[in-house]
């Protein structure tokens, strides 16, 4: 096989040649669809190399669930017995408040907000890249997965789909430096935009109005104006406000709700315009009642 470059080629000369390959890549990959289609297939065929390089996990996890000791085990069954009970009596009181709030949207006209359905996904692997901050998830368009798709823990919006493959998927996280995304204030309705500034800084809220009237400890959730994000999901809680030197504009950080360094096991959401048309397991697919 002919090589590209011989001994005796300049170092500086191979890499401009590098570079100037890399670059046109790049500009196919973004305006030739046959690439996008060549890396969804790439990355349909390369699927098994993830779940090899998360069984050692999975076989851990599994290996430590056994060794736990019977009491051990009859100790955290009796704390989730009480927790469940605990959590039980709130669902009551939100399904009351659900039904509240549907009379109100009622009488005011405004259409109500649809239920969702929910698939649990587990991540198979994270991004190492410092400035990149994206997860593999197990779920793919097999699983009716697509772009743009919510994505949350049980404590709140964790990101969103972006990329999709036969059977993994890719999701962006929203402390990613290009990841934005309206939320509201839930102390006074005020609707801003948070967006991602790495997953070792909090938060950044743009698109503040000229009446900023944000506190420190005041609850962001999603406002759902974007269409993708449904309405009310926790975001982040601000940590702080700060007066820009430059100006009179503040500075407003927010800490993320979700625990984005501990990411395990995710939902992956759907409405009543993209969810699956006969969901293919019922034990999976889940909604709001």
């Amino acid at each position: 096989m002919k090589r590209l470059f011989t001994k005796g080629t300049p170092l500086g000369f191979q890499l401009f040649i590098v570079l100037i390959l890399a670059i046109l890549l790049i500009v196919c990959d973004v305006n030739y669809r046959a690439f996008s289609v060549a890396r969804y297939y790439l990355d349909s065929i390369i699927s098994p190399l993830y779940y090899i390089s998360n069984s050692p996990r999975a076989t851990f996890t599994s290996l430590e669930q056994m060794s736990k000791t019977r009491q051990v085990l009859l100790d955290e069954n009796t704390s989730l017995k009480n927790e469940l009970q605990s959590q039980q009596s709130e669902l009551l009181q939100l399904a009351y408040l659900k039904r509240e709030n549907n009379r109100l949207r009622d009488l005011l006209g405004s259409p109500l907000q649809h239920d969702e359905y929910k698939k649990v996904a587990q991540v198979l692997l994270a991004d190492t890249d410092p400035y990149i901050y994206q997860i593999m998830l197990n779920k793919g368009t097999k699983d009716d997965v697509f772009v743009g798709q919510p994505v949350l823990d049980e404590k709140g919006i964790v990101g969103q789909i972006y990329k999709t493959a036969y059977d993994t998927s890719r999701a962006i996280l929203i402390c990613d430096y290009q990841h934005a995304i309206p939320v509201q204030v839930l102390r006074n309705d005020m609707r801003v935009v948070a967006v991602g500034n790495g997953c070792n800084n909090d938060l950044l809220l743009d698109f503040l109005p000229n009446n900023v009237d944000i506190q420190v400890g005041d609850v962001l959730v999603s406002s759902g104006l974007d269409g993708r994000f449904p309405e009310g999901y926790p975001v982040a809680v601000v940590s702080s406000v700060k007066l820009d030197i430059h100006g009179s504009t503040p500075i407003i950080s927010a800490t993320p709700s979700a625990d984005l360094k501990r990411l395990r096991y995710l939902l992956l959401l759907w409405n009543d315009k993209n969810k699956p048309a006969t969901p293919k397991n019922t034990q999976e697919v889940l909604s709001n009642e």
